[in-house]
């Protein structure tokens, strides 16, 4: 008996290993897929390109922790039909808190990016970011 316990275990944890190791290699896939797309649209020479994305990744990291939270308030906002009144007016400041958060490190991330690219691929990125993203967006509903 402790033995088909064993197995068991060994097996259901072989299968949460597996799927993490495909959670991460899409999520390293993406970023992978990410830092090309950005690359290719603004053609930083090497040097400019390994500043850029230390810089860039330390913010991009804070907003996508940001932006979980920020969904996870939205939900809270959207599902709870009944909830009390103080409740709604803490969600509603926590949604304004978390959209001064983003826009600050927003500021600050190209604030640091200004000393490290020009101002013309400065202005550029957050539309390629965009349209990276309507790209994973396009290939997200193709592939349903």
């Amino acid at each position: 008996m402790i033995r088909f316990l064993l197995i068991l275990f060994l097996l259901v944890f072989q299968s949460i290993s597996a799927q993490d190791d495909a959670k991460r290699m899409t999520q390293e896939k993406f970023y992978a897929e990410k830092k090309l797309f950005i690359l290719n649209e603004l053609e930083l020479n090497e040097d400019i390109e390994k500043k850029f994305w230390e810089v860039y990744y330390k913010y991009d990291t804070q907003r996508l922790i940001l932006s979980r939270e920020i969904a996870l308030t939205n939900r809270k906002l959207l599902k709870n039909k009944i909830i009390e009144d103080f409740e709604i007016q803490e969600l509603i400041q926590k949604t304004y808190e978390n959209g001064s958060k983003s826009l600050e490190l927003k500021k600050n991330m190209m604030s640091e990016l200004s000393k490290i690219i020009d101002n013309g691929n400065l202005v550029r990125l957050p539309s390629v970011e965009l349209k990276f993203r309507q790209l994973m967006i396009s290939r997200a509903r193709n592939n349903k």
